[in-house]
């Protein structure tokens, strides 16, 4: 969608802030980019409104509860109106959740797996401890060397 340059006639387009011919500024385009811009933006408390800084600070404290930030994540992951911030935060969170239930269940197993190799491997369950043995230091050492000679 083009339209003319007021002073020289030269086609511009919509966008355009200043003439490509002739370098005037195109007047209407301040005009037209305030009302896209106010209408562009969306209303608040809508589903596309961005979450304000009490939203996540709630939203923070709610995940910090067990078993409760599971649930608050299911409900705002599948309710399709809620805020789309808001819901994809919680796809997110669900997102890591399972991985690191995934990684948990990995480790868990791998660990699992090393002890009872380990009681295979020594089935009489003997711990072997070590002790180093320090000499008393109350009793009078004699050293190896004469102190005249340090």
């Amino acid at each position: 969608m083009n339209r003319k340059c007021n002073q020289c006639g030269q086609d511009v387009g919509y966008d355009d802030l200043y003439c490509i011919n002739c370098g005037v500024l195109l007047e209407n385009n301040e005009k037209n980019h305030r009302e896209r811009n106010e209408h562009s933006t969306p209303p608040k408390g809508g589903p596309y409104a961005p979450l304000s800084l009490g939203d996540y600070l709630l939203i923070g404290l709610i995940l910090m509860i067990p078993v409760v930030n599971i649930i608050v994540l299911l409900i705002w992951a599948l309710d399709k109106h809620s805020n789309l911030n808001r819901r994809n935060l919680a796809k997110a969170g669900l997102i890591y959740l399972g991985v690191c239930i995934g990684l948990t269940i990995v480790f868990g197993i791998g660990m699992f797996r090393a002890v009872t190799l380990d009681q295979r491997i020594y089935p009489e369950e003997k711990y072997y401890e070590y002790y180093i043995e320090h000499p008393d230091f109350d009793e009078w050492m004699q050293l190896p060397y004469s102190t005249d000679e340090t």
